[in-house]
């Protein structure tokens, strides 16, 4: 068999711009490469979207003769590619926060039908991880603290998603969870017994293959307890085939988080890194950025398979492996009718008004009016991993607008007949001086209200006297229920 047609099928390449650049078409012509990951540098609108991934699957069923996978990260929340042009919806732990897995399946569906109608038939989410860490460089990617949780509602998304005929990704396996440190940068050890991570990390995990989950995730993680030689998972024959391939029995698609990544480049760079990941197990390594990495790391593989580094027959296996999933493939782009329409965007509002709540009221009173004698104050939202686009917003600035109050700074001094106060919190190089403004105003006699845009963790550090609520996310979908709390 064609090795240029075996080692294509294996990788996901992405490109730069809203139209297929040259120097990808030669790369499908001359390596053969099956699939494409898409950014939000890709997407400028439905109707662009929708004619570059006809003209992705022309290109690569022309040249190879194989249907490709077009993934993207639709998430929800943060991690949004077509959050410019789509539905905004809430991230998953806000979902978590209703309650009710019922509107997970909801959100999935909704992504499932819009990534469908703009031709995209690979969704790489949901984030299966067990927000364990407090301070986890996913935080509010996650469904949940604990783990069963995370698998109900979990498996709700996935089943949403895959309704539509879009395969769902289940990340970041074996866990991303319980890490502060993100592999975009480092690499992260996650050094627990294997016992306990059965029985935390891997519960989502075990309960998204028994629901029929297509697709997982390897994450840049080093699990000691199941990789002794303390390698990412993404390269650990231990983990990708051991763990989840035989003791789990997962038998879809597995593919590598971002080859580029610091956690697996500084270790063993793109081209062994990547053969390292096929050789573990890995179905599809993701190379996200560059042609000319995913060029090197093709001609690294094929010299591999003639110097006997990378065995033949396992390459023809997984080859046959991908081509047959891709048989069931959903075809045909929708008409638009199901990308970003009003009963999508009302169940998104819908569902994040119920997890917008009041979570501490100092004697069980009602959040203080707001008026001309509040300030408002805060961090705005940013970019809080490499995963997230960031949106700029100040929510400070918007409440100020709308209750007629006034907008400081968090170095200037309260105005004198200040009564209320109400401080934005999110993850922010900020954070601690914006805590520190809300404690000393509360300490001066000033009604103070922290609203929480992240994860439930930033508000611990406020005293008693403060009126707390929980956002889960920042942006204009949950400031609208946070506004509408502040106004009752």
């Amino acid at each position: 068999m064609d090795p240029r047609l075996m080692i294509g099928q294996r990788l996901a390449v992405g490109f730069d711009g809203p139209t297929i650049p040259q120097d990808f078409v030669d790369l499908v012509r001359e390596y053969k490469v099956g699939n494409v990951i898409l950014f939000r540098r890709n997407v400028q609108s439905f109707e662009q979207l929708r004619t570059l991934c006809a003209d992705i699957r022309a290109l690569i069923v022309r040249e190879t003769g194989i249907e490709p996978y077009i993934m993207i990260d639709e998430e929800c929340g943060r991690v949004s590619r077509l959050e410019h042009i789509a539905v905004k919806t809430p991230c998953v732990l806000a979902i978590g926060a209703t309650g009710d897995p019922e509107n997970a399946r909801k959100i999935g569906r909704l992504i499932g039908e819009e990534l469908r109608a703009a031709g995209v038939n690979f969704n790489l989410a949901p984030v299966l991880d067990c927000l364990t860490h407090p301070e986890a460089a996913g935080g509010n990617r996650s469904f949940a603290t604990e783990p069963e949780k995370v698998a109900e509602f979990g498996v709700a998304y996935i089943q949403g998603v895959q309704e539509t005929g879009v395969l769902a990704c289940g990340k970041h396996f074996p866990g991303h969870g319980d890490t502060d440190v993100d592999s975009h940068l480092a690499l992260p050890v996650v050094d627990k017994p294997a016992e306990v991570v059965w029985n935390r990390e891997l519960v989502s995990f075990r309960a998204g293959i028994a629901a029929g989950l297509k697709a997982i995730m390897s994450a840049h993680v080093v699990f000691p307890a199941f990789e002794p030689e303390r390698i990412p998972g993404t390269v650990s024959r231990n983990v990708i085939t051991g763990l989840m391939r035989e003791k789990l029995g997962f038998k879809g698609i597995i593919l590598s988080d971002g080859m580029e990544m610091n956690a697996v480049m500084d270790m063993f760079g793109i081209e062994e890194g990547t053969r390292r990941a096929l050789a573990a197990g890995i179905d599809i390594a993701l190379i996200c950025h560059s042609a000319d990495q995913a060029r090197a790391a093709c001609n690294y593989l094929y010299k591999s398979l003639d110097n006997g580094t990378f065995d033949p027959a396992e390459m023809e296996e997984r080859f046959r492996h991908i081509v047959e999933r891709k048989q069931s493939l959903p075809l045909a782009a929708g008409d638009g009718s199901e990308f970003g329409n009003e009963q999508q965007k009302a169940t998104a509002r819908e569902v994040m008004r119920k997890a917008v709540r009041v979570c501490h009221a100092p004697d069980d009173r009602p959040l203080p009016k707001l008026g001309a004698d509040t300030v408002f104050l805060g961090v705005d939202a940013r970019a809080e991993s490499f995963a997230s686009d960031n949106v700029p917003l100040n929510g400070a600035l918007c409440c100020a607008e709308a209750f007629g109050g006034k907008y400081i700074g968090l170095d200037e001094d309260v105005p004198e007949g200040t009564k209320k106060a109400v401080v934005f919190l999110t993850r922010h190089p900020d954070l601690q001086k914006a805590i520190d403004a809300a404690c000393r105003m509360a300490d001066a006699g000033i009604e103070v209200i922290a609203v929480d845009m992240n994860v439930p963790y930033i508000l611990k550090g406020l005293p008693e006297k403060t009126w707390q609520i929980e956002a889960w996310q920042y942006d204009e979908l949950s400031l609208a229920p946070v506004m509408e709390l502040l106004k009752a």
